[in-house]
């Protein structure tokens, strides 16, 4: 299909001037039926662990098919997740090996099939402070979308989320931490236990307790699962994977030079 640069190039205008999140989503399915996609989801967080939970948006796909997402079928769905392996959009079923789907996951696609998911555009969409969505919709014809459609959907997803993460950015404020206390958090969000911590750090276990108490009470939270959460999601601290890469790429860098 032929893209209309000037109306896609309108249509995001649009989404950056957007003052509403419910705007947004309208604006944002007006965007893709440029390209001829009538049906849009979004998935939100993008992480890669399956048990997170997760806010889904849904213009266009069928109710019956939303209520059971939400009640049960997202952890089978593998398209926000195969989104992270590919630097734009992709197209489910074209560009997805047969063998990065689990036996669940097959099975979820082949149900979701009945609902319009038989042929996906998607892509991952990345904001500010670590935050992240699948951004996805329904592509129809029978003729693989092309290279131009691919990227317009990329852009329409970024643009969007783009515009969403400001709109809502007031409730998004980043708290100012001590060394300390980051270095508490960063720990804690790996997983240590107290008495670990006060080793690692060469503190007393009710110091770190009491760096515990000052942490939830600047992210406003009680327990340490939703302060890992809003950690990370407030650029706190990064995933493990970013940190591999970042230690891959130091580890080649020292190789190189």
């Amino acid at each position: 299909m032929r893209v209309d640069s000037d109306q896609l190039v309108s249509a995001l205008a649009a989404i950056r001037d957007a003052t509403r999140v419910a705007d947004l989503q309208l604006l944002s399915l007006e965007a893709t039926e440029v390209l001829g996609i009538r049906r849009i989801y979004s998935v939100a967080p993008l992480v890669r662990d399956a048990r997170a939970e997760k806010i889904l948006s849904n213009l266009g796909f069928p109710r019956v098919w939303e209520r059971h997402y939400r009640a049960r079928l997202a952890p089978f769905d593998p398209l926000p997740v195969l989104s992270l392996d590919y630097p734009n959009a992709f197209r489910w079923p074209e560009d997805v090996p047969a063998s990065k789907l689990s036996a669940k996951q097959h099975r979820y696609m082949q149900l979701a099939a009945k609902y319009g998911f038989r042929r996906v555009v998607g892509t991952a969409c990345y904001g500010p402070q670590g935050r992240a969505i699948f951004f996805g919709g329904g592509w129809d014809s029978e003729i693989p979308a092309s290279e131009a459609v691919l990227l317009a959907v990329h852009q329409i997803g970024q643009t969007a989320f783009q515009r969403y993460c400001t709109i809502v950015r007031a409730d998004m404020e980043v708290p100012p931490m001590s060394n300390r206390e980051l270095d508490v958090l960063r720990l804690m969000c790996r997983g240590s236990s107290n008495p670990d911590m006060a080793l690692a750090l060469g503190v007393s276990r009710s110091s770190i307790d009491a760096y515990i108490r000052r942490i939830f009470a600047k992210l406003e939270v009680n327990d340490r699962t939703t302060a890992c959460v809003r950690a990370l999601s407030l650029g706190l601290i990064t995933s493990d994977e970013v940190e591999r890469l970042v230690r891959r790429a130091r580890q080649e860098s020292s190789e190189a030079g």
